[in-house]
């Protein structure tokens, strides 16, 4: 019997273009509730912007948030694993001296940046839903240092690729795409905060129901007894999965009886 229902959210949940969920979804997550079944949303998206997507259904959720970082339930933290300060400091440092990129970096709360260009410092409040802040060094910064990101308008490969890879062996890059590469720390995966959030409410593997579309998706989906793959899923991610869904909430309210 399934006991929690996992789900990625950009390219799942949401589709794209889509920038707020379907009445439908925050409906089917009350149902499952009421059935006895948590529903978990896990995002490389920060914690605070995770809560604010999702509105009142928060209440009742668990969040795998920034890549798997940061585990809550009820409000409350429940795991947390972030990178090493140093070891964090010297990357942005490194990125920021030595290359044309941007650096962000991602809180339990907000998310940080020191931008060189006005274009990027709109497009990052813009994505933060303005739970963003510019500082002026990334020490000053309160909070754990959760997720590390690199972006490139053009290509971030091309500007900075080369002194990113450096700290492959260090960090875990959780994602990459043409404009951002970004790094949890070693071993912190949407997978590790599924496992996690399994042991704390002794779920075993074949009571989890998973969705996802990409590679930052592939641990969590290896982990959950049943999973769906997007049908826009690449051939890797579909083939760690038993199943395909062009709509995961058609999928549960079918699975469920809903």
């Amino acid at each position: 019997m399934i006991k929690l229902v996992v789900s990625d959210i950009d390219g799942t949940l949401l589709r794209s273009g889509e920038k707020e969920l379907k009445k439908e979804i925050i409906e089917v997550i009350g149902e499952l509730k009421k059935k006895g079944v948590l529903f978990a949303a896990a995002s490389g998206r920060p914690y605070t912007d995770l809560r604010h997507l999702f509105g009142n259904a928060a209440k009742d959720m668990a969040f795998l948030a920034s890549d798997g970082a940061l585990v809550s339930y009820h409000s409350e933290i429940i795991g947390k694993f972030p990178i090493d300060r140093e070891t964090g400091f010297a990357l942005m440092k490194e990125i920021y001296m030595e290359t044309q990129a941007e650096v962000a970096l991602y809180g339990a709360y907000m998310a940080y940046s020191i931008p060189k260009e006005e274009s990027f410092a709109s497009y990052f409040r813009k994505t933060m839903n303005n739970h963003a802040e510019e500082v002026d060094c990334m020490r000053k910064v309160p909070e754990e240092y959760l997720k590390i990101g690199i972006f490139h308008k053009e290509d971030v490969e091309k500007y900075a690729g080369a002194v990113a890879s450096y700290w492959n062996d260090k960090l875990h890059r959780v994602y990459s795409s043409r404009n951002w590469i970004e790094y949890t720390n070693a071993g912190v995966h949407k997978g590790a905060a599924l496992d996690k959030l399994m042991r704390t409410f002794d779920v075993a593997p074949d009571e989890v129901l998973a969705f996802g579309d990409n590679k930052n998706d592939k641990e969590m989906l290896a982990l959950a007894g049943c999973s769906y793959a997007m049908g826009h899923a690449n051939r890797e991610i579909k083939e760690l999965c038993g199943y395909e869904t062009e709509n995961p909430i058609e999928t549960i309210k079918v699975l469920f009886g809903l």
